[in-house]
């Protein structure tokens, strides 16, 4: 697997996870108990580590083709690839 794939992996993963935690906040919101908010603290612990691991992730990635990331981006959501583009911005 490419670093790129790895990268777009996590991002998918991190947005499943932030999605997962908005849904378990809008439970706790909605109804306030114990479960509920274990489940809250549970799932933010989970985005945060996600997170944490993007992040460094990034930090540590020299600079890359837009482009390529695009389409790992693209794969990872099982999306078409994107159209080519030149990613020094010229033509």
């Amino acid at each position: 697997m490419s670093d790129l794939t790895l990268i777009a992996e996590h991002i998918h993963e991190t947005m499943e996870a932030l999605e997962r935690t908005q849904e378990v906040g809008n439970g706790l919101r909605e109804r306030v108990t114990r479960e509920n908010y274990a489940a809250f603290r549970i799932q933010m612990n989970e985005l945060h580590e996600r997170l944490r691991k993007l992040s460094a992730m990034l930090l540590h990635e020299d600079e890359m083709a837009l482009d390529e990331l695009a389409d790992a981006l693209n794969r990872s959501f099982d999306k078409p690839a994107a159209e080519y583009r030149h990613a020094s911005g010229h033509g």
